[in-house]
């Protein structure tokens, strides 16, 4: 058992006391599926839990800025906790330049300089001096209210939301590079994503998905990830009548349309794509507009201004990019393309369609991680 000090994210705190207090509770929720946590309460804005487990999965729940294990120290005065901290960290100082950093919160007759320089007195026997630019060891103190918590490692957490906190988003999930990528920037503002696949690669496209998925759970906060497999296979048969270069356009606004019918299925108020402004064809601004003409749902594009090295940048950073660099392209649509589609062409050739969405939602094969 020990205690560890999550501070989380800065958003949070200025977030109204009642707001406020939902998100932590649910920062809590979302830390108690990575780690057993027995008792848990909020100090001047830390959260101060007792727990049991690898406190380095904390590293992947949103909204955690960092967290640290410590040791609590009650103390009255700052020589009683100079000497705790002596106690505790002459060994990790001994033969090292060292420096000491303290936070305070509360009202203090003393200031954090004041402990610092009462510590570094204490401890600089052991050492091979103070370096305060680029030390060899830090003693880190917090001092919260009548306690100090005494810790030497600090660790980074994701910032962000909790997720589960922000609302649903129904998201177009192909598996490529982009749409996982999508996915954890939702999740990272406090989003539960409803994964929505229009299987058009069989077994092989279904099973990579699954192992996506599976890696993105980890950054969840125990939330289950559910997907929707639709059959592309059926819905290419739809465009057949479609003119060519309109195949592609006409297969997004099928895509944007699943994803409205499940959003109003689910709960979800909005629809999130992993699309990246001119990246593809379909992807040009006047495309994208033509492709979302009609949608009830706000869309949500987080990769809209980033280019194709910084979208596997951050999918290296969250451990898909090897599972998406497997995923192939499935062109069975149309090898033909335009770059600024008519919506009242697109509109004219969707007359020859008629899709029962809600029968094609009823049929797909539904999976939770």
């Amino acid at each position: 058992m020990g205690i560890i000090i999550v501070r989380p994210s800065g958003e949070l705190a200025i977030k109204s006391s009642y707001v406020r207090r939902i998100f932590i509770r649910k920062l809590v929720k979302n830390i108690s599926t990575q780690i057993t946590v027995s008792k848990w309460r909020v100090d001047q804005g830390y959260i101060i839990l007792e727990t049991e487990g690898d406190v380095s999965r904390l590293s992947y729940v949103f909204g955690i800025s960092y967290f640290y294990v410590a040791e609590e120290i009650n103390f009255s005065t700052i020589q009683e906790l100079a000497h705790a901290a002596v106690e505790k960290f002459a060994e990790l100082v001994r033969g090292k330049k060292f420096a000491v950093r303290v936070r305070r919160t509360g009202e203090h007759e003393f200031t954090s300089m004041d402990i610092a320089r009462e510590v570094g007195k204490l401890l600089l026997p052991f050492s091979a001096g103070v370096d305060l630019e680029n030390p060899e060891a830090i003693v880190h103190i917090d001092v919260i209210q009548n306690r100090a918590y005494l810790y030497s490692e600090e660790h980074q957490g994701p910032n962000g939301f909790p997720v589960g906190t922000t609302g649903k988003t129904v998201v177009l999930f192909s598996g490529g590079l982009d749409s996982p990528v999508a996915t954890w920037m939702m999740m990272k503002r406090g989003a539960k994503p409803i994964l929505l696949n229009v299987k058009l690669g069989g077994e092989l496209q279904k099973n990579l998905v699954i192992d996506e998925i599976k890696v993105l759970s980890k950054w969840s906060g125990g939330e289950k990830l559910k997907v929707y497999f639709v059959d592309g296979l059926k819905i290419s048969t739809y465009l057949s009548n479609v003119n060519k270069f309109l195949r592609v356009i006409t297969l997004k606004r099928i895509m944007y349309k699943l994803a409205d019918f499940l959003g109003r299925k689910t709960g979800a108020y909005s629809i999130t794509t992993g699309e990246s402004l001119s990246q593809v064809s379909s992807q040009t601004m006047k495309n994208l507009f033509v492709s979302e003409y009609g949608i009830n749902r706000p869309v949500f594009r987080p990769l809209i201004g980033m280019d194709k090295e910084e979208i596997v940048s951050i999918s290296r950073k969250i451990g898909t990019y090897e599972l998406s660099s497997k995923m192939p392209e499935y062109c069975i649509i149309s090898s033909k393309s335009t770059v600024r589609a008519r919506l009242s062409e697109v509109l004219d050739n969707e007359k020859d369609i008629n899709i029962d969405y809600k029968d094609l939602l009823d049929h797909a094969e539904v999976l939770e991680v």
